[in-house]
């Protein structure tokens, strides 16, 4: 059954142009941004020709990751503006094909970077994270631990996470950029349930 909610990359040529660390790069920035982009402001921040941007746009394109939002036009040149698509982008963990370890590879890329942006912002930055958690803000945070629901609770809880985060999907004013990575699931459906 297709989800029109959903982009599901189901083909090797799909989850390649994923895997690419440009498009990722690309599609973190139209994230950070929160508003639609021209390929030239992607260009600029990446520090790649205009064309090489629009190559990789034109790819995410293909998946329908990337979207035409609007023109505009700046000192009488048309300026082509895009925008992620609103569809969550899922990798297709739970497809069973040859396609399985290039799936877990780019899983497995998605966290660590942003793990490591995490990281990155704890040791550079330790000093003022700690004097705004000190205000009650948290501007970084890890959890880890377990918790016991029924089913209806954990697609109620998936349900919760997956509305507000498309409802804070764009910029506004007074808003950041906050990156996450979220896992969960059902612990004793693993065969070795008491493994580290």
């Amino acid at each position: 059954m297709e989800n029109n909610d959903y982009i599901i990359l189901k083909t090797d040529k799909e989850l390649k142009i994923l895997m690419s660390p440009i498009r990722q790069k690309i599609i973190k920035i139209m994230s950070r941004e929160g508003k639609p982009v021209t390929s030239k402001h992607l260009a600029d921040k990446l520090n790649i020709s205009p064309s090489s941007a629009q190559h990789h746009i034109k790819q995410l394109q293909q998946v329908g990751i990337v979207e035409f939002d609007h023109n505009e036009i700046i000192n009488g040149i048309t300026a082509k503006y895009l925008r992620l698509s609103e569809k969550t982008v899922s990798i297709g963990q739970d497809i069973n094909d040859d396609l399985s370890s290039e799936r877990d590879v780019l899983a497995r890329s998605i966290l660590s970077k942003t793990y490591n942006g995490y990281k990155e912002l704890i040791n550079e930055k330790r000093q003022l994270l700690a004097e705004e958690y000190r205000k009650g803000n948290k501007f970084a945070d890890q959890l880890a631990g377990v918790v016991h629901l029924s089913t209806e609770e954990a697609n109620e809880l998936f349900d919760i996470i997956d509305d507000f985060i498309k409802k804070h999907s764009k910029a506004y004013d007074n808003s950041h950029p906050y990156e996450y990575a979220l896992i969960a699931y059902r612990a004793d459906l693993n065969d070795d349930k008491g493994r580290d």
